[in-house]
Formats: C-alpha cells, sequence, structure tokens
C-alpha cells in the first residue's frame, strides 16, 4: 500500500519525503481545498517536484475546490501546466473540471477528491467510465464497505488513516457558508463544528458536541491492506513539519512490519484518537467534547526537514573503471533501473610513490551524505600502481550524481505541454429575456403533497417519511402522491437522499419498484445509477448535492442524461444567470424554506446508548454561544441533518429570480406541516403572477444568492 502525506510546505514535503512517504498531495496558490495553508508556489513546486521525483516519491497535486465559470478555463490551463511539469496526478472534486480535463489532457492522472463525497458502490461507476484512475472515498465508511466497493470496481481505493475528521460528510457541509461566508467547497473553511455549543435537554459531557476526535488507523493496516485499500492517506496541510515528520515515520514503520511507537503520535498535536467508523457505528468514541491541549508539544522529526543530510536513500550498485591513460569511468544503476554515467576529465597516470587503493576510492566515492543515494554493491576494476588526483574522484562523484538525478528525472521532462481549449464559460446575458419559473415542492406525505398541489405547484418532488423510522417503506405513499399528481396534470418525482450507503441502495431498488412516479430527483451518483437500471428513460433531476458550480458540470450532468440540475447553494444569482445563458439545459433553484447545512454519521444520542431517542425527542436544537440555533433532525438511517438557524426565502427578490434565467424554483417543505406548505406556495405563485403578497413576519436569510462566498 502506499502511504500519501500531506505537505503544505516546503518544509513539511521534506519531512514526509526523508521519514518514508511513497507520495505527497500538496496544493498551488489556488484552487486548493486548504487555501490557509502555505501552500506553493509555481517555482516552488516544480522544485517539490524534482525533489520527489530524484527520491522515488509521487505528487499529488490537490486542485479540489468547485469552480466559478470565470475560473474555469484557467483552471484547465493550469492542469495542463502541472502535467507538463510532471506532477503524477491531480485530486479535483469539481465534476465539470474532471471531465474537460479528460477531453483536454487524456495523458493525466485524475484523482476523485473526498469532497466528492463517495459513499457507495455504485457511485464509482460514473467516475471510472469519465476515466478517473483513483479516488478518496468517504471518511464514514467501514470495513465491509470499502470491501464491497473494491469488488465492485477497478479504481484505486484511497482512504483516510490518520488526522483530523469533518463531522459532516465532505463535500457536503454548508455549515461554514451559511454562517459567515467562507466555504469549505472553496477551500475557506472556518471550523465551525470546533466552536462551543449546547443542545437543550440533553446532558452532555462538554461543550464541543460536534468536534471530532482525531483518526488514527496505525493499528488497523492489516484490516485496510484485506479490504482492498491502495492508498493511506494522512490528514494534516495545515500541520507542522513535525507532526508530518512523526506521523509518517510511525506509519512506514508500521506498514513495513516493523517495531513501532503509537505513542509518538501523541507527542504531536491531536484531538485525542478515534478509530471513527472503520468498525461501524457502535461505540465509536468520536466526539471529543473539550478542547485541545494548547501546550507546546515538540516531537522528534525535526532533523529530517532541517539537516542537509538525506535520509532517504535509493539504493544503486556502483561500478568504477580506472586504467592507466585512460579517464576514470563510474557507471551506476539504481533500484528502479535508471542508469548514469561519468567520466572524469583527467587521465590516470602511473603513481610515483603508493597506488591509488581500492579503500582510498570507497572513501571518497562513497561520501553521499547529503545525497539521497546509498551505494549497496560497490565494485572496482583497478589498474595497479595508478595515480588521480583526489579533486578529480570527488568532481567525477558530483558529476555522477548530478547526472543520476537528471536520469531520474528524463520521463517528466520529456512531458509537451498540452494545448486545452481556452473555453471560458457565461454567456451573453445582456439581452437575456425574463422567465418564469416553475415551482417545485419538496414534501415528506401525502398531505403536504396535497397542499402544495392546490396552492398552485407544477412539480411535486415527494421524499417520503425520511426523518421517521416506520413504516418500513418510507416512500409508502408516493404512488398516492402520484394519482393525485395526475389529477392536477403536475408530475411527482420521488426525491432520493444525499447520502445513501451500501444498505440503503439495496432498500432504493426494492422501494422503488414497488411504485409509480414521473421521474426522480437524486442525491448522488449510486442511486443514480440504480434508477437507470429500475427505469433507464425515466427523466433525473440532480439535487444541489452535486455542487453544480459551473456551466461544464452542468454539461457533464446533461450527457450522463440529466434533464434538469439544481444549482449549488453557494452561488450568486448573476452567476446562475451566466451559467443559464451558457448551457441549453434547464436550472433549478432552492429558493425558500431550511436549508440543510450539514449531514453526519454521528448521532448525539448513541454516545448515550441509543434507544430511539430521535423518534421522541426530535427535533433538537444545536444552540451556539451567541444564541442562535440550528434545528436538528434524525433520519431513519441513524444520520443526523443539522439545518441553518435561519430559513431561506427569496419571496421578496423574485424580479432577481425571473431575471437569472432558471426554469425552476423550489420550495422546501419535506420538515413542514401542509398548511404550511399550502401558504408558502400560495404566496410564490401569487408574487410570479405578479400579484401583492403580505411577507411573512419571520427573520430570513437570502443565502448566497446576492453575496456569494470566499
Amino acid at each position: 500500500m502506499e502511504l500519501l502525506a500531506p505537505a503544505g510546505s516546503f518544509d513539511a514535503l521534506r519531512a514526509a519525503v526523508e521519514n518514508g512517504a511513497d507520495a505527497v498531495y500538496l496544493g498551488g496558490k489556488a484552487y486548493s481545498a486548504r487555501a490557509s495553508a502555505t501552500n506553493f508556489s509555481n517555482e516552488e513546486l516544480r522544485s517539490a517536484l524534482d525533489y520527489c521525483h530524484i527520491r522515488g516519491v509521487k505528487v499529488y497535486v490537490t486542485v479540489n475546490t468547485l469552480l466559478r465559470n470565470d475560473e474555469l478555463a484557467e483552471a484547465v490551463k493550469y492542469l495542463a501546466q502541472l502535467y507538463h511539469w510532471g506532477v503524477d496526478g491531480v485530486i479535483v472534486q469539481d465534476l465539470g473540471l474532471a471531465s474537460r480535463a479528460r477531453l483536454e489532457i487524456p495523458e493525466l492522472e485524475i484523482h476523485g477528491s473526498t469532497q466528492m463525497t463517495l459513499h457507495n458502490y455504485r457511485d464509482l461507476e460514473t467516475l471510472e467510465y469519465l476515466g478517473l484512475t483513483r479516488v478518496v472515498l468517504a471518511r464514514e465508511l467501514d470495513l465491509e464497505a470499502i470491501k464491497l466497493i473494491k469488488r465492485h470496481t477497478n479504481l484505486e481505493l484511497e482512504v483516510f488513516v490518520h488526522g483530523a475528521l469533518c463531522i459532516c460528510y465532505s463535500g457536503q457541509c454548508l455549515m461554514s457558508s451559511l454562517i459567515g461566508g467562507r466555504s469549505g467547497n472553496r477551500g475557506q473553511c472556518a471550523q465551525p463544528c470546533r466552536q462551543v455549543y449546547t443542545i437543550p435537554g440533553l446532558d452532555l459531557p462538554g461543550e464541543y458536541v460536534i468536534s471530532p476526535k482525531d483518526l488514527n488507523l496505525v493499528d488497523q493496516l492489516d484490516a485496510l491492506r484485506d479490504a482492498g485499500v491502495e492508498s493511506l492517506k494522512i490528514e494534516g496541510r495545515l500541520k507542522s513539519p513535525d507532526y508530518v515528520g512523526v506521523v509518517v515515520r510511525t506509519y512506514r514503520a508500521a506498514l513495513d512490519g516493523e517495531k513501532y511507537r503509537s505513542e509518538d503520535l501523541s507527542t504531536v498535536f491531536n484531538r485525542g484518537f478515534t478509530n471513527a467508523y472503520l468498525h461501524g457505528t457502535e461505540n465509536t468514541n468520536l466526539i471529543t467534547y473539550s478542547p485541545p491541549l494548547r501546550e507546546e508539544r515538540t516531537g522528534s522529526a525535526v532533523e529530517s526537514y532541517t539537516s542537509d543530510r538525506a535520509f532517504r536513500k535509493v539504493s544503486a550498485s556502483l561500478w568504477v573503471k580506472a586504467r592507466i591513460g585512460e579517464p576514470l569511468v563510474l557507471q551506476l544503476l539504481d533500484q528502479d533501473r535508471v542508469y548514469a554515467e561519468a567520466r572524469g576529465n583527467v587521465e590516470a597516470t602511473v603513481a610515483r610513490n603508493q597506488g591509488l587503493t581500492e579503500e582510498v576510492l570507497q572513501d571518497k566515492l562513497l561520501r553521499l551524505g547529503n545525497d539521497p543515494l546509498a551505494i549497496t554493491d560497490f565494485m572496482v576494476d583497478l589498474e595497479p600502481n595508478l595515480y588521480l588526483p583526489v579533486s578529480e574522484l570527488n568532481q567525477t562523484r558530483r558529476e555522477l550524481v548530478e547526472l543520476w538525478e537528471q536520469a531520474r528525472l528524463a520521463p517528466y521532462k520529456a512531458r509537451t505541454l498540452p494545448q486545452v481549449q481556452v473555453k471560458q464559460g457565461g454567456g451573453t446575458v445582456s439581452h437575456f429575456q425574463e422567465k418564469v419559473p416553475k415551482i417545485a415542492v419538496t414534501v415528506s406525505d401525502l398531505a403536504g403533497a396535497k397542499g402544495a398541489l392546490e396552492a398552485g405547484a407544477q412539480l411535486i418532488y415527494f421524499s417520503g417519511q425520511v426523518y421517521k423510522r416506520v413504516p418500513s417503506d418510507w416512500l409508502g405513499e408516493l404512488t398516492a402522491a402520484w394519482e393525485l399528481g395526475q389529477g392536477f396534470g403536475v408530475p411527482v418525482f420521488a426525491h432520493l437522499e444525499r447520502i445513501t450507503e451500501n444498505p440503503v441502495l439495496e432498500e432504493l431498488d426494492n422501494v422503488l419498484r414497488n411504485h409509480r412516479y414521473d421521474g426522480v430527483l437524486v442525491g448522488n451518483l449510486g442511486s443514480w445509477e440504480v434508477v437507470r437500471e429500475i427505469a433507464p428513460s425515466i427523466p433525473i433531476h440532480t439535487d444541489w448535492s452535486f455542487n453544480v458550480f459551473n456551466s461544464a458540470t452542468v454539461e457533464f450532468l446533461e450527457r450522463q442524461g440529466a434533464s434538469v440540475v439544481t444549482a449549488s447553494l453557494e452561488l450568486r444569482l448573476s452567476q446562475i444567470r451566466e451559467i443559464c445563458a451558457d448551457v441549453t439545459l434547464p436550472v433549478s433553484i432552492v429558493a425558500h424554506g431550511p436549508l440543510e447545512s450539514m449531514v453526519t454519521k454521528h448521532c448525539v444520542f448513541r454516545d448515550q446508548g441509543c434507544r430511539f431517542q430521535c423518534q421522541t425527542h426530535a427535533p433538537l436544537e444545536l444552540k451556539d454561544k451567541k444564541g442562535f440555533s440550528f434545528p436538528i433532525y434524525f433520519d431513519r438511517w441513524c444520520q443526523m441533518h443539522i439545518f441553518n438557524s435561519r430559513e431561506l426565502s427569496l419571496l421578496e427578490h423574485l424580479g432577481q429570480v425571473k431575471q437569472s434565467g432558471i426554469s425552476y424554483l423550489r420550495i422546501e417543505g419535506r420538515t413542514k406541516d401542509p398548511q404550511w406548505i399550502k401558504e408558502v406556495v400560495t404566496l410564490y405563485s401569487r408574487a410570479l403572477r405578479g400579484e401583492g403578497v403580505d411577507f411573512p413576519e419571520q427573520e430570513y436569510t437570502k443565502g448566497h444568492y446576492f453575496r456569494g462566498v470566499l
């Protein structure tokens, strides 16, 4: 298995390499999900590539943020430069960027970021078709889930084994952006999960109630190998070089079957350790409940990144030929079959006194302390009574090392710069015609569907009893809702959750075959594949969980068969307008109602001993130190959903909504009663017809539709 280490700075890179990493991942100054790390300028990045490749270490560059239309063309050009410079792969979140890169830079190796929320075995089918070679799985998966995924894919699997954990499924967290405008999907997460909260009505052991401990799987590497994992990833691009060195050194020893000191991992920053969900959800010991210790921690890896000494060495064989009347010849063949040969500039002469000995050659030619070479076989063809200056020995040795390094880098330096299309996203919007969008409504039951239809809804997304454990068929009323929709001439779609781990996919297959519906709103690639098998010709709408941030993503989803896409909740209306002007596929936005900011596999009741309190105590409230309350709901699959403290409303801004070019605006009514649904849909129906309405006396948010995100 590959040991993959983080590098937020050049010192951290050296610490990772010198302590035994097989590969490192790092970010440039842009498009990186760790924007607050030091990261690498273009010049530093090229130096890092040479440093690593000489030592046999791969380099993966993170280009793992969502990209606006105006950024996409430059990002594709950047990927072309990265390939030209010799990167071994790029880690990408944005589906639009991945699809364009695959078409325009076909030789570039692309890895799917954990920000893609890859959490079931069918998620990977589309990415394999797209041409990715590796995916970073969601950190919520257990060993059995990983094994099942491996049995169904040819893609390499990468998993996190150490470091900080997100409480939310990565790529699905809006909490940071909704609270303060800093998007985790854009590399600017403010880590609101690390703040103090209370949950009224629950007696919890501390105030850090959604702050996870750090992952530590150093004792689980054999199990991960058996599960089919190819790459072990250490989190930490914001961590110190010493942290990187100590953690890499420990995992290197464990991976090689050598003795290691797991207690060394406690000498560098941590919030306490957990195995998270590797063995399921029982007794995960996940949450810290207490703040991390702030004392200065100094590990034992400092020398590995501050000394000129090379700790990591490439094994090689060295042949030495020295004959009177000829220059010194050094020939080297390393462990990877890379060959180099150096010839001296001075011809050997007959020695006046004692001739050159093999011991002297060995002493002078093996002085490689600062060079990443370890000579394991030293062979000499030395004519007796021969003289060469010591300076000539040293100079020829230095030339040999330089030539060897050039030979190591030669395959990368031979790459040519791909000529990519400079296609700018965003069409001409100056003459964009105003469009009156249709009203779509999400509902959880038949009564809610009836209320929405009677008030003028033009599309129903039927979610069913997701937040209740009974009945067993949470979509039990779907067919009845579809029949009701038929009477109104309105399509009724099944609405599938954004998180559907492997067991839920099997449930979906059984449930959907028993119902009638006009289409499906899908939340992830895996559930889409299930629907494709059950009803291959049925219309597919994609939810906001697909993180549609640019026109290229819309075009990719259209090629996959989508008939409507939902724009990211982190886009401004003006940016959505640009996308709508650039694509033919209808675009939807969420316009009103509760906004789900997190979905997490952790349940606050689990640490107290699950007795299905979620069915009697929910919804709860997560209250921050400023007094804002965030509603908490629990679904039937034991996942926790945290909603924003304020509900969304664009009712007062429908003029701008009409000018954005969207085809559907969506009202989120799945946690609401039928009367609320009917009243809100009535307000939007009247307002879209140009009638006057009385605005509800409630404090709403406009989301990011006018402010955007960092």
